[in-house]
């Protein structure tokens, strides 16, 4: 299996099932989502967080952190990075900046958000790799991922062929503690639980 993917799952089921939006909206659900108001209230915590100017989200899909931030006064010039050319129509509507691209290479800067940030994004690629180096190398200070399957002691990778879909892949958490370890440009890292399945991992950036 090649570390990266292009994913068709969700254009090709918004094209294709009439019923696939709502069901899809529905079970992403809005910006009210634990995990969501978690960081949120994390962020407000961290005034010296809270004071930076942008933010890449990737992998945002309906980009509800988008109103997440203005309801909650998070002031953050927001954009979103988004694989499905649909999701990226249906946020830009709604005025939010977007950027459609593969989670894995995206068509930014070095260094150029100072908050970069995923969502339940890594579970549905066949690699951790790509993606968070992606982060990182855009990223000016830091980098975090929510996962809703937390990092074990095994990893399992699971793919349906049909759907072309990862589907809750769970990582070996020695296997990214690793990779951050040796990355150059990550100055600290720190894992933190929200809740007994989700936990995120925040990456402060070096730019030395």
């Amino acid at each position: 299996m090649d570390a990266v993917i292009e994913h068709t799952y969700w254009d090709k089921n918004f094209k294709e099932d009439p019923q696939f939006g709502d069901k899809f909206f529905q079970a992403i659900g809005n910006s009210s989502a634990n995990s969501k108001i978690w960081f949120r209230q994390w962020l407000k915590l961290n005034p010296e967080i809270t004071s930076f100017k942008n933010c890449l989200d990737i992998g945002c899909g309906p980009a509800t952190e988008f109103e997440g931030f203005k309801n909650d006064e998070i002031t953050i010039d927001y954009t979103g990075v988004d694989s499905s050319a649909h999701l990226c129509n249906f946020n830009r509507q709604r005025g939010v900046t977007m950027i459609e691209a593969p989670a894995h290479s995206v068509s930014v800067e070095d260094s150029s958000y100072e908050l970069v940030m995923s969502r339940h994004v890594l579970e549905h690629n066949p690699d951790f790799r790509p993606i968070l180096n992606e982060m990182i190398r855009s990223a000016s200070k830091l980098a975090t991922h929510t996962f809703f399957e937390k990092p074990r002691e095994e990893q399992k990778i699971q793919f349906d062929s049909a759907s072309n879909i990862f589907w809750g892949n769970v990582y070996k958490m020695d296997d990214i503690n690793e990779f951050l370890d040796s990355h150059p440009k990550v100055a600290s890292y720190e894992w933190l639980d929200i809740n007994d399945t989700e936990n995120i991992v925040m990456i402060w950036i070096n730019n030395q």
